[in-house]
């Protein structure tokens, strides 16, 4: 019996951990360009796995064009990942029809299950080096202020940008290097 609890106890504590890498994935954007995870690396990103037909992700969107337009310009970058949404003509009036400001990708199968994503919407909150910081299920009252405390956070823990880096965010109006 104590074996029995023992293993019980293990693999609860063992799938309650985030992985700290997040996984890599290469997936077209609705323009039809390909945007791949290993160009991110480097930034801050709100990714977040929705789906047309999910009533809670559509009342998610003035927040993420909030996101966007508040730390894009200091290198954040908002994403959203449809999933089980139709074609990828499908996704863009839908896209149109809601005004989403943010990159949206056109995810599959193969990328909600190397995700481990099980109900929509999934809000992953990634780090320098690809790292997961925060994992979000669902929605929530608080969840938009949690993110942008995420995102402050992980800003002033940054590793100051490099001198391409500065070119690059000179460029794109990023506040650190003025």
């Amino acid at each position: 019996m104590r074996a029995v609890i023992l293993v019980c106890i293990l693999f609860a504590t063992a799938t309650a951990q985030q992985p700290d890498s997040v996984p890599q994935f290469s997936l077209p954007q609705l323009d039809g360009r390909t945007l791949r995870s290993e160009d991110l690396k480097d930034k801050i990103v709100v990714l977040d796995f929705w789906a047309t037909w999910c009533e809670n992700c559509v009342s998610e969107i003035p927040e993420f064009n909030r996101l966007e337009k508040e730390y894009s310009s200091r290198g954040v970058k908002v994403i959203g990942l449809a999933v089980q949404s139709g074609w990828a003509s499908d996704i863009q009036k839908f896209v149109k029809q809601y005004n989403m400001r943010y990159t949206v990708l056109v995810g599959n199968d193969d990328t909600v299950s190397d995700f481990g994503v099980i109900s929509f919407p999934n809000t992953y909150v990634i780090g320098p080096g690809w790292k997961v910081y925060k994992k979000y299920s669902g929605v929530s009252e608080t969840k938009a202020a949690d993110i942008r405390r995420d995102i402050e956070t992980l800003l002033k823990t940054s590793p100051e940008p490099t001198h391409r880096d500065c070119a690059t965010a000179v460029r794109e109006r990023r506040e650190r290097c003025k």
